[in-house]
């Protein structure tokens, strides 16, 4: 099973009639760097889905975290394309984590809340320019 079929998994196992009363839990994300095997469960470490991504066991102990995450951003981006994971039966805030065997969190891959927002590499990237140009903007108006 690849990635995207994962997800697509979890978006089932979470999509309920709209009368239906949302659940309370977060999704994780935990990869053997060993094998490549990535489970994906909630947080009574029920099982949601389970795949196995080969080329994950023949990284290196350093690129192994920074490809997985990567990996997995790029197919929570591509599930998420059409909204689903905003519309899942689960009480708001929640987030989809990518944690270790002990199942401490590494990382926020993907946070869903009415009022807080994930600052993410992407959405920083521009950030330095767009507060020089907000900044300067506002000493134009003083003179």
């Amino acid at each position: 099973m690849s990635l995207q079929k994962a997800l697509q998994t979890v978006i089932r196992a979470y999509t309920r009639p709209d009368d239906a009363v949302p659940v309370l839990t977060d999704i994780h994300f935990c990869p053997d760097h060993e094998t490549g095997h990535l489970v994906i469960f909630d947080d009574d470490d029920r099982v949601i889905s389970e795949t196995t991504v080969g080329s994950w066991a023949t990284l290196s102990d350093e690129a192994f975290l920074p490809t997985v995450q990567a990996d997995l951003g790029r197919a929570i981006s591509a599930a998420n394309a059409d909204g689903a994971l905003e519309r899942l039966a689960i009480l708001r805030p929640y987030s989809l984590v990518l944690v270790d065997e002990d199942h401490e969190t590494i990382a926020d891959l993907y946070l869903v809340s009415d009022d807080t927002l994930l600052l993410t590499d992407q959405l920083l990237a521009d950030l330095d320019t767009d507060l020089d140009a907000f900044l300067d903007h506002l000493l134009d108006d003083e003179e």
